[in-house]
């Protein structure tokens, strides 16, 4: 479905207008640095803002327990969920993902020592961290 964008709240969310609804879209398969930790959060977000375009494709896998779309967005024909964790800011989310490209493509960009994979800490797990 094609829809425009209207926010790019973080790394791994966005807020998109599709057929004049407007769509909460928490990025299938990923998690990125949450905002409050400090520079990861604002350079993972940073990062999604210059890959995506004013107008995206929505390919909607589910919807989660705050009734945001699960889906995945393609933009001028990339997949930005997997280019944030080609480029390293954003991990695959091993408790949602069982697409096993988003591994090999953190492998990678873990080896690289890119993005969030630079330095060691808990920005690398951002599941984890929300739970302290």
């Amino acid at each position: 479905m094609s829809c425009a964008v209207t926010r790019v709240t973080d790394g791994d969310s966005v807020n998109l207008t599709c057929a004049g609804q407007q769509v909460r879209v928490r990025l299938y398969c990923i998690d990125a640095p949450e905002m409050d930790q400090g520079q990861w959060g604002a350079q993972s977000r940073d990062y999604l803002r210059q890959l995506i375009t004013p107008t995206v494709t929505l390919y909607t896998r589910d919807t989660d327990r705050y009734d945001r779309v699960i889906g995945e967005i393609i933009a001028e024909g990339r997949n930005l969920n997997r280019a944030l964790v080609q480029a390293g800011w954003a991990a695959e989310y091993p408790q949602y993902c069982r697409d096993r490209q988003y591994r090999a493509d953190q492998a990678v960009a873990k080896e690289m020592g890119a993005g969030i994979w630079a330095v060691p800490g808990p920005h690398q797990r951002p599941w984890e961290w929300r739970r302290r």
